[in-house]
């Protein structure tokens, strides 16, 4: 990511601003599915006052774990400024490719912190936690509860569709479509999963469908910013706390996420959010978030071989599937 190219797109977006200067520009770990880039801009005003201000650049990748949609996300973020979700304020969105080589958006940058692994084990934060646990329910009854009318673009089940049908079926042809050889534990997996159907829920919802300790921001107040919406849908609310309780997100812990243990933290949930989670459709919902995250995987694993991407970290996920694949046997036993 080149700075006097992202000069020269501020001053395209801003034509009032003069002697705009773009510094400490830096890739941010992670993103395997979307490039996320911060970097500093300063520049004056007509008035000649000066401005600083901190972005984030979300770029589009050659190759990625998933596909997915940077004009969703986009929405998503505009939709749920004001809700008391926080998420970052979004500025613009951009489809031409020439301006920083591939399509991106760019966004005001929050303050905080995103390493899961830090946030989960070291003793600084051991204070803090139990708050960011409880906010991280919090908020995400809170997701739960937006209109998804407001989101027009959300993929959605059909009116006559099962949300657990709906998701089952995606993820199935993406398995399919990019496993470059037999996956026999997620076979069985997959047939486990299409016997054991959850009910409907009473209300579909805006699902994050990515909402673990990693993805969203904290500092010592708590947490200031939720991330990574590529993945939202409209569907079941379990379907997030099914991806939360995930084995992959306790960062060496036993606890959810890192922060709390797991009957806790669906408790603070159940408090906010005014639902009961049934631990039957729970269980479902976990064996599809295994299952989902491993076919995510084998998507990444694709992009290399095919020579998408020299993404070193796409390469090494191909090492995390025997995991899940034991996680998802002693799931299903």
């Amino acid at each position: 990511m080149d700075a006097e190219r992202l000069a020269a797109y501020l001053a395209h977006r801003m034509p009032s601003a003069r002697d705009i200067t773009v510094s400490n520009v830096s890739r941010i770990p992670g993103g395997a599915s979307r490039e996320t880039w911060s970097f500093d801009a300063r520049w004056l005003s007509e008035g000649g006052i000066a401005f600083d201000r901190g972005f984030i650049a979300r770029r589009d990748p050659t190759g990625s774990l998933l596909e997915s949609n940077a004009r969703l996300e986009f929405e998503i973020y505009t939709a749920l400024a004001n809700t008391g979700i926080p998420v970052p304020d979004v500025l613009w969105i951009e489809s031409d490719g020439s301006w920083l080589e591939r399509p991106f958006f760019i966004m005001g940058r929050l303050p905080g912190a995103s390493d899961g692994r830090t946030l989960a084990t070291s003793a600084e934060w051991a204070d803090v936690r139990p708050t960011i646990a409880k906010q991280k329910a919090e908020i995400l009854a809170r997701i739960h509860d937006v209109d998804i009318e407001t989101l027009p673009s959300l993929d959605r089940p059909a009116a006559e569709e099962r949300c657990s049908q709906h998701e089952i079926d995606r993820w199935e042809q993406t398995m399919r479509e990019d496993s470059l050889e037999p996956q026999p534990v997620l076979e069985v997996a997959l047939s486990w999963l299409k016997r054991h159907l959850p009910p409907e829920p009473a209300r579909r919802v805006l699902v994050h469908a990515d909402y673990r300790t990693g993805n969203f921001l904290y500092d010592r107040s708590g947490v200031t910013g939720i991330l990574d919406w590529e993945m939202a849908h409209a569907g079941d609310p379990i379907e997030d706390l099914g991806w939360v309780v995930m084995k992959s997100w306790h960062w060496g812990t036993t606890n959810v996420g890192g922060l709390c243990a797991r009957d806790e933290f669906i408790a603070m949930y159940e408090e906010a959010s005014g639902r009961a989670v049934d631990r039957d459709a729970l269980l479902f919902w976990e064996v599809f978030s295994n299952f989902k995250f491993a076919v995510i995987f084998i998507t990444g694993t694709k992009a290399i071989v095919q020579g998408k991407t020299p993404d070193l970290l796409l390469a090494l996920t191909a090492f995390i599937n025997p995991g899940l694949e034991v996680e998802l046997l002693e799931l299903i036993g």
